[in-house]
């Protein structure tokens, strides 16, 4: 009835599916999966209330539930938009239960919630002491009792990490960046959600000596790229065949090679390396990761800087990465916010993913400001200027990094093997692609978003279009034009009626659909801000070239 109810779903027949899911509930009270797709479902049915209600059942049933937590922020943030407080919500949720778990969870709600708001720095601040305060965060060597630094490699200094903007080109400027001597980077994006507390917690589940046993059997496609085994994502989710998707598995000049680690050498180092360890917590782990993956592809272990593609982290994976390394520093590949947009979505729109399309959208109407560009030493780096002048580009990155310029970080490689491209992209052709082609960047737009959807959605990022210099700044349109754009929001867009009528959705029923309320609930509370400050509070800084 379950899996009936999740099928149902997925065919937009939402009432039948939530009569399925009532059903598994009523054959077994505590299914926690049923309970939480039939919040899910309410949640899409635009039953912000009942599915809201649905979710504190969930975490009565299981309060540690990371699917129950992740889900339920999407009524919640919805709820506003029809009058209720979030905050009224997770008080009852904290008075209801207890537990530091459920403390933490509802803290990343709340900074997850004030996102678009001036309250996120101290949202943001009362995660971090959650985090510090929990008792898992080191674990001893039983064998050891002093630390035998004489016997341990040189540990990276800096940490950078890259996030993408939608669709920017962060496998492109990875790409470049790998075979850096100065720089340790891990292919691809197999360890985005390496820092989610989940995974340091199931690390060390079985002790010391399992440590590395473990991180091997969950990390398989970094042995081989070929391996299936899935790998966590965000939101819970499960990427299998990452290695093939990415491309790592067609490399060199004959795309006949493809990424692989020695994974009995790499047990070997890394066990030798702990031996001597009187301690380790998931920093010295993850940084002891890196010397011992560059030692096995024989590139050294006196790389001081990690280069570590976060891509587009979870919240939990953020959060604990940034009290993990406080130092970090960002770097956030930027394009043209309508065509990123765009491109992003395709494959959900070709789909009629309704779901997905708005998440996407709201990701980067969220993603444009954030408190760790004001709070961490960050930049932006724009596709069309690592495009259209890589050398000028890749001289100011490197001296906002502080590391040499290098041939390496003008050719696209994995492993110092000749990468092809992201096998996902619509320029992605017979020949793979090149590392400076400039067909993604001359795209037009309009593909998905007629002009009436891009009037909206432009003005919405004319913060970061000025602050990126693609266009020159008017205030007095830009104030003419928030005005005109505020009752337009509440009608459904160009797209919309498109993805509706291939969905075969009457209008009426998909004006009350939780995705489109959601939506709007985003974009009005970006508006407000707009409206109130004419610029978002934490802007990202480009980098100068």
């Amino acid at each position: 009835h379950s899996n009936f109810g999740n099928a149902l779903q997925e065919l937009g027949r939402l009432e039948e599916a939530e009569a399925s899911h009532t059903q598994a509930i009523a054959l077994k009270p505590d299914y926690a999966e049923a309970h939480i797709n039939l919040g899910l479902t309410l949640y899409e049915l635009g039953r912000i209330k009942d599915s809201l209600n649905q979710f504190k059942r969930c975490i009565r049933l299981n309060p540690l539930s990371k699917d129950t937590w992740n889900n339920i922020y999407f009524p919640l943030q919805t709820s506003a938009f029809q009058g209720v407080s979030s905050d009224d919500y997770l008080k009852a949720i904290l008075k209801s239960q207890t537990g530091p778990e459920v403390k933490i969870q509802v803290a990343f709600l709340k900074y997850k919630l004030s996102k678009s708001s001036m309250e996120s720095k101290n949202h943001i601040s009362a995660c971090l002491s959650l985090i510090q305060q929990e008792q898992n965060r080191i674990i001893f060597n039983p064998k050891q009792k002093n630390n035998n630094l004489n016997s341990q490699p040189k540990l990276p200094e800096s940490m950078f990490a890259l996030l993408h903007f939608g669709r920017s080109g962060t496998g492109l400027l990875h790409s470049l960046v790998d075979g850096h001597p100065e720089i340790s980077s891990l292919p691809s994006i197999y360890l985005s959600e390496f820092f989610d507390r989940s995974v340091w917690s199931n690390l060390i589940a079985g002790g010391w000596d399992e440590i590395v046993d473990r991180f091997i059997s969950i990390y398989t496609v970094l042995f081989d790229s070929r391996d299936p085994t899935p790998v966590k994502s965000k939101g819970q989710r499960s990427i299998s065949n990452i290695g093939y998707k990415e491309g790592m598995t067609n490399l060199g000049e004959y795309r006949e090679d493809f990424l692989c680690v020695d994974k009995t050498l790499f047990h070997k180092l890394f066990t030798q390396y702990l031996s001597d360890r009187e301690y380790i917590d998931i920093n010295i782990f993850f940084k002891l990761v890196h010397v011992v993956y560059e030692e096995c592809i024989n590139s050294g272990n006196n790389k001081r800087n990690i280069f570590y593609h976060i891509h587009n982290p979870d919240t939990d994976a953020q959060l604990n990465f940034i009290n993990s390394f406080a130092e970090s520093n960002w770097v956030v590949m930027v394009r043209d916010p309508l065509q990123s947009c765009e491109s992003w979505i395709r494959q959900g729109f070709s789909n009629n993913n309704y779901r997905g399309v708005v998440n996407r959208i709201t990701t980067m109407l969220l993603d444009i400001d954030n408190i760790i560009f004001t709070d961490f030493r960050s930049v932006g780096v724009r596709l069309e200027d690592l495009i259209r002048a890589p050398k000028r580009t890749m001289l100011a990155l490197c001296n906002w990094m502080g590391i040499d310029d290098n041939p390496s970080l003008y050719e696209m490689t994995a492993q110092g093997k000749k990468w092809w491209g992201d096998p996902t992209s619509p320029d992605y052709g017979k020949t793979g692609q090149t590392a400076f082609d400039q067909s993604s960047i001359k795209r037009k737009i309009g593909s998905i978003f007629s002009r009436n959807d891009q009037f909206i959605i432009e003005t919405l990022f004319y913060p970061l279009r000025v602050q990126f210099a693609y266009i020159e700044n008017d205030l007095s349109l830009f104030k003419s034009n928030l005005q005109k754009i505020r009752p337009m929001m509440e009608k459904m867009f160009d797209f919309e009626k498109i993805i509706a009528r291939e969905k075969g959705v009457a209008t009426n029923d998909f004006i009350q659909l939780g995705a489109y309320l959601f939506l709007r609930s985003v974009m009005i509370e970006r508006w407000n801000i707009l409206n109130k400050f004419h610029t978002y509070p934490n802007m990202l800084q480009p980098l100068k070239t």
